[in-house]
């Protein structure tokens, strides 16, 4: 799985070890936080997309979804700093654009909710190889 922040693209995944260096980072629990974030995504698609990023905010603040970020990047490339994700992060700002480049350059909330569902699609697909 890919992501992309701030005109790049970083490959990332869940995996254990993700969670547990999210859990020492911010005492919480990351599959709580990306279900949180899916949550209210789709409690507020339906509404304006102001709205929906307060929402957003609000569910899920800059340090903890830098965390969030970092820690599923982090579980597929070992370089990458917590500095870099927060920095690319700011610089993408805090409203999503419309440009043609739009997909590199979305807000953090909108970059967790890709995420969130990657996520989602990774560990269903999981299950259906473990049954099979």
């Amino acid at each position: 799985m890919n992501v992309n922040l701030c005109y790049k693209s970083y490959p990332f995944k869940m995996s254990l070890q993700a969670m547990r260096d999210f859990k020492r980072a911010t005492n919480k629990d990351l599959w709580y936080t990306l279900v949180s974030v899916l949550e209210v995504y789709f409690d507020n698609l339906d509404k304006p997309v102001l709205t929906l990023l307060k929402a957003l905010y609000e569910a899920v603040d800059f340090e903890t979804a830098s965390h969030a970020i970092h820690c599923m990047i982090k579980a597929e490339d070992k370089s990458i700093e917590l500095e870099q994700i927060q920095d690319a992060m700011f610089r993408v700002g805090w409203r999503p654009v419309e440009h043609d480049d739009s997909e590199f350059r979305q807000p953090y909330p909108i970059v967790l909710v890709q995420m969130s569902k990657a996520v989602d699609e990774q560990l269903s697909d999981e299950v259906k190889v473990k049954k099979n």
